[in-house]
């Protein structure tokens, strides 16, 4: 079973510094419909969710999910209440806002240097019958094509 507290911390150090302050709590869960999910922890801070299925998950992987689970707190921080609250509103209204945040929200995990980790957590949830819907962010063939524009 792999460390949750031990990736988080390297993640942040790596690539999130601005997060080194934040209350980010890290758990295996039975989750419902996906692998990760964040959320809020009011004042105190946030939690990442991991589900029971990922305990023997590759390393890359969870890193893979905790950069781009990372990237939507980092979001968060940086927005007032009020407008947090709006985007929450937002991203259930509407789909296309929902699938321009999730792209953003793969962008910046890349641009932090965890290309190779999200792609293979997109190909992970793939192997696991997860199926990826555009609204979810970039696709598999979209994280290869920048990762090798990159080269």
């Amino acid at each position: 079973m792999q460390n949750l507290d031990e990736i988080r911390d390297r993640i942040i150090q790596k690539g999130f510094l601005e997060l080194m302050d934040e209350d980010i709590q890290v758990e295996y869960k039975d989750l419902d419909d996906a692998l990760l999910e964040y959320c809020g922890l009011t004042s105190e801070g946030y939690c990442i969710e991991v589900d029971n299925s990922m305990k023997d998950a590759p390393t890359d992987v969870i890193e893979g999910g905790f950069a781009h689970e990372l990237s939507h707190i980092l979001t968060d921080i940086g927005q007032e209440y009020s407008f947090r609250l709006r985007d929450r509103l937002a991203r259930r209204i509407s789909k296309r806002y929902r699938t321009l945040d999730e792209r953003n929200t793969d962008l910046q995990a890349i641009v932090r240097g965890f290309g190779p980790q999200l792609l293979a957590f997109l190909e992970y949830s793939q192997e696991k019958g997860f199926d990826h819907y555009k609204d979810e962010g970039l696709s598999i063939r979209e994280v290869k094509a920048i990762l090798s524009a990159g080269q």
